[in-house]
């Protein structure tokens, strides 16, 4: 069985298809890597951090023309004014703007967004349910979890995620029309590489066997779903690719 002998397996391309077209049952230990996508500045941002310039601005005056105009002079006839614009200004900016724009990575291990400092949440391809195409964003939709790709500051990273999943899930994306997105440029994102999966303690796709041990695990080479080596299938359940 090609799982159990791995030094024997014949690689293509990528590494994730061997020749005739079958896809290569890949071992935790395998090198991966994935393309990290900054985001574009967008309009959004920008109407965010001008939203807030104003409401400041406005806060400033009104609180001047409020308390600090003089005891002589007294508040100001507009200062009421000024302090309920800023405060309706502030409001509505915080409830409905655009105050970060995350960083995104596709690649071997899926859909990830940066949460924060460290923290990546993934949908891998294996788990994506569906994906959705609107004038605005791409979303990728796995079990009880989604990420929204924006396509005015992500578009590079939305056309690699559709590009790969039509590729690697191909069912997935079937109603998402050809060309709906232009091809992913190969010079865009930063590649980097991955650490190898943590398998242990899943269970195989096939057999719902016990991966108790990391060697005993393999994976498919295109949609990444787990197997146990004494039970890898002619075919990925998951994405149908051929195994063996």
């Amino acid at each position: 069985m090609a799982a159990d002998r791995p030094g024997k397996r014949r690689r293509k391309g990528s590494g994730t298809t061997g020749q005739g077209g079958e896809v290569v049952l890949r071992q935790r230990t395998d090198p991966r890597s994935e393309r990290r996508f900054e985001p574009k500045a967008s309009l959004e941002l920008g109407l965010t951090m001008l939203g807030m310039s104003v409401a400041a601005l406005l806060a400033g005056a009104g609180v001047y023309g409020q308390w600090f105009r003089g005891e002589d002079a007294g508040a100001h006839p507009a200062a009421t004014y000024l302090l309920l614009g800023a405060l309706l200004l502030g409001a509505a900016v915080g409830l409905f703007g655009q105050w970060s724009m995350k960083s995104l990575r596709v690649g071997d291990a899926g859909v990830g967004i940066e949460s924060g400092p460290g923290e990546i949440e993934r949908i891998g391809w294996h788990d994506v349910t569906g994906l959705l195409l609107t004038e605005t964003a791409l979303t990728v939709q796995g079990s009880g979890t989604a990420i929204a790709i924006p396509l005015r500051s992500h578009l590079p990273a939305a056309a690699r995620v559709l590009a790969e999943a039509r590729v690697r899930i191909p069912a997935r994306a079937a109603d998402i029309k050809e060309g709906a997105l232009p091809p992913p440029d190969d010079a865009a994102g930063e590649v980097r590489s991955l650490e190898p999966p943590q398998v242990a303690g899943l269970r195989c796709k096939a057999t719902d066997k016990l991966i108790a041990f990391e060697a005993d695990a393999r994976l498919c080479g295109r949609c990444g779903e787990h197997y146990h080596k004494e039970g890898v299938p002619q075919r990925c359940l998951t994405c149908e690719a051929p195994l063996r």
